[in-house]
C-alpha cells in the first residue's frame, strides 16, 4: 500500500491515470472511496486520492484538529510527490482544506474545485452535540437524508451512513469542530487560481448560497449548480458532476 510519512505519521494515498494531476480531498468522516465514481476521469488525468489523518488507512493526529493543520499536511504531501501545479478538488471539509491551501501555498496549485463547501462552515449545534454524545444518532442527522436530495437512492444513503460509522467517533467529532471553526470570508480576494464551485441544488448541509458567496468573492471562479443532488453531489449525479469537471479542466 502506498504511504507517505509526514510528521511521523503514515498518510495513505493512491494514484490512477496520467496527465494533469488532480488531488481529491474527502470530507468529514469519509475516506478516498467517496470519489470512486470519479475514477473514470483517470482516462485523461492523474488522479491522486488520499485519506486524511485518522481516516481510512491513515494514522490519526494528536492534539487539536484544525483545517490549517490538515492543509499543512496536504501541502507536504504535494511537495513530496513533486506535483506542483496540481488541481485540488475538495468536498465539504476537503473544500475548506483546498481554500486554506490556496491561501497558504498558492504556488503549489494550478486550480481549485470546491464541492459542497463554503468560506465559513458553521455546523448545526444539534449535529455537534449528537456526534459527541450519541455518535450513531449524530451520523443519522448529518449524513442521512439531510446529506442527500429528496429522491436519492435509499441504498446509497444507507451505504454512506455505514461508511461514516467506520470513522472513529473522536475523529468524526473533531472533523465537524474543525469545520465549525473555519472562516476565511475576509481572505477570499487573496485567492487568484482558477476555481470551479460545484453544489447540488438540494444541498442542506452546505446550501447553494454558500457556494454562490464563494463564486461572488473568488476573483477567477465559475459556479455550477447540479439539479436533483444534495451534499453528496459527486455520488448522486456523478455523470453531470464529471462532465462539469472535464469542462472546467478542458
Amino acid at each position: 500500500m502506498p504511504f507517505h510519512i509526514i510528521n511521523g505519521k503514515q498518510v495513505y494515498y493512491d494514484i490512477q491515470g496520467q496527465g494533469t494531476p488532480i488531488l481529491m480531498i474527502h470530507g468529514s468522516m469519509s475516506t478516498h472511496r467517496v470519489w470512486d465514481k470519479q475514477r473514470i476521469l483517470a482516462k485523461n488525468y492523474a488522479l491522486l486520492f488520499l485519506d486524511l489523518p485518522g481516516h481510512g488507512q491513515s494514522e490519526p493526529l494528536e492534539g487539536e484538529i484544525t483545517v490549517p493543520r490538515f492543509a499543512e499536511i496536504v501541502a507536504q504531501l504535494i511537495q513530496e510527490m513533486d506535483h506542483k501545479g496540481v488541481f485540488v478538488m475538495g468536498h465539504s471539509l476537503g473544500g475548506a482544506i483546498a481554500l486554506q491551501l490556496a491561501l497558504d501555498h498558492a504556488s503549489l496549485l494550478g486550480g481549485l474545485v470546491l464541492v459542497g463547501t463554503g468560506a465559513k462552515l458553521g455546523v448545526l449545534p444539534a449535529i455537534l452535540e449528537g456526534l459527541r454524545t450519541d455518535y450513531q444518532a449524530g451520523i443519522e442527522l448529518a449524513t442521512g437524508q439531510m446529506a442527500f436530495a429528496i429522491g436519492a437512492d435509499p441504498e446509497l444513503v444507507e451505504r454512506s451512513k455505514k461508511e461514516c460509522l467506520q470513522c472513529p467517533q473522536e475523529v468524526g467529532y473533531n472533523d465537524f469542530v474543525a469545520c465549525n471553526n473555519f472562516d476565511v470570508r475576509e481572505r477570499l480576494s487573496e485567492i487568484k487560481v482558477p476555481s470551479l464551485v460545484v453544489v447540488g441544488d438540494e444541498d442542506k448541509l452546505t446550501p447553494v448560497k454558500w457556494s454562490q458567496y464563494l463564486a461572488d468573492h473568488l476573483l477567477n471562479s465559475e459556479l455550477t449548480i447540479i439539479e436533483q443532488a444534495g451534499h453528496m453531489v459527486m455520488l448522486e449525479q456523478s455523470k453531470k458532476f464529471n462532465q462539469a469537471i472535464t469542462a472546467f479542466l478542458g
